[in-house]
């Protein structure tokens, strides 16, 4: 897993320094909201991977319908001055793409990405508006190990992660010009295997259109009623996933425990720490070395266990993790000892969510485990 790609994945936690927390947003000033349709083509920077150099450029584009919240009610969206949730459609046609050391052509195929994202207001005047939008989904690529030995990529569907900065300008009352800059990755998070994954960088420039108008109630008696929250609560969770054998359709199982203390700053920002153990179905075996090699996660022990901390940021129910942490104990081939987690949690009902939690070392994902966590 690349540098890149893991910026990519703290995506969501990226944005937060850059996050005007509006105090004093005033609703009844609002009339009404529009959401709307854009349109950007786009042109690729760079198409980069870690290891492998490659050239050639992407073409494709990108269609997003945005959501206006400007008037929302919910304490998360006014706190975070969100503009808008966006559904992305991004597009690229990557068939001048090769790889310096094997420029066979037609190695990616192209690319298809369905994205939900973040649309966040940094800075606006009168005319012209700054965005941050990050975002997370699905992707298809078109070609894989398994199809014609592209050595970067395992499989079809993939993980796919875009974070993109755009100025907005206003060129007519329903129309406004885009123009930004943004990168996408893709990957799998180590389900299949090779995973090396591929990042675009694009520069883009288009056209957003306004559409219906929805009428605002003046009321602000809902946003100004604090969020309830728990300042003090422990988690306990556990999920299970498997990583990939390499160049093969097989896969290596592990279950993943947690247990931990939750501190919540507001009803946005927390901070959390616990004890991570993760159980191997199946260990490192040197005489079935094809089978059983897992890179920086292969253990010798069925067990490892850790430690971490880091934050929790909490959009509602929506709860994006991530932590650093430190080994206890971990019989690793390679001698790691730290490790670095990833995820989101979704409350189902009080005190139970679901969760979907990635686990890294240094830079590459060792695999993407799914299961519950309850709190008390």
């Amino acid at each position: 897993m690349s540098l890149p790609r893991f910026a990519n994945l703290f995506a969501f936690l990226f944005f937060l320094g850059f996050l005007v927390f509006a105090g004093d947003l005033r609703a009844q000033e609002v009339q009404s909201v529009r959401n709307s349709i854009e349109f950007s083509p786009q042109v690729s920077l760079a198409v980069f991977t870690a290891d492998h150099k490659l050239r050639g450029t992407a073409y494709g584009g990108e269609l997003i319908y945005h959501m206006n919240t400007v008037a929302s009610h919910r304490p998360w969206m006014r706190m975070l001055n969100l503009n808008s949730l966006d559904l992305v459609f991004n597009y690229k046609n990557m068939s001048d793409i090769v790889m310096v050391s094997d420029p066979r052509p037609n190695r990616f195929g192209d690319s298809y990405a369905l994205i939900a994202a973040l649309n966040f207001s940094l800075l606006k005047t009168k005319g012209s508006e700054l965005l941050l939008t990050p975002g997370f989904g699905l992707g298809y690529l078109g070609e894989t190990w398994f199809t014609n030995e592209n050595i970067l990529v395992g499989s079809h569907i993939n993980f796919s992660s875009r974070i993109a900065l755009k100025l907005s300008t206003q060129i007519g009352p329903s129309t406004k010009l885009l123009a930004g800059v943004d990168v996408l990755h893709f990957s799998n998070a180590g389900i299949r295997v090779p995973n090396k994954g591929m990042n675009v960088s694009s520069v883009s420039l288009g056209i957003a259109q306004s559409l219906g108008v929805k009428k605002v109630v003046n009321d602000t008696a809902s946003w100004r009623k604090p969020a309830e929250y728990k300042m003090h609560s422990v988690d306990v969770g556990v999920n299970i996933g498997r990583r990939g054998v390499y160049r093969s359709k097989d896969g290596l199982y592990k279950t993943g425990l947690y247990a931990g203390y939750n501190y919540r700053l507001d009803a946005v920002l927390g901070l959390s720490a616990g004890l991570d153990a993760v159980y191997y179905h199946t260990i490192y075996d040197p005489l079935k070395n094809d089978q059983t090699y897992q890179s920086k996660a292969s253990s010798f022990d069925r067990w490892r266990v850790g430690v971490a901390i880091g934050p929790d940021l909490w959009l509602g129910r929506l709860g994006l993790m991530t932590k650093y942490g430190y080994y206890l104990h971990y019989h690793s081939l390679t001698n790691i000892k730290t490790y670095w987690t990833t995820g989101l949690k979704y409350q189902v009902a009080e005190g139970l969510a679901v969760q979907a939690k990635m686990y890294l070392h240094q830079s590459e994902a060792d695999f993407v485990g799914f299961g519950l966590m309850v709190t008390r």
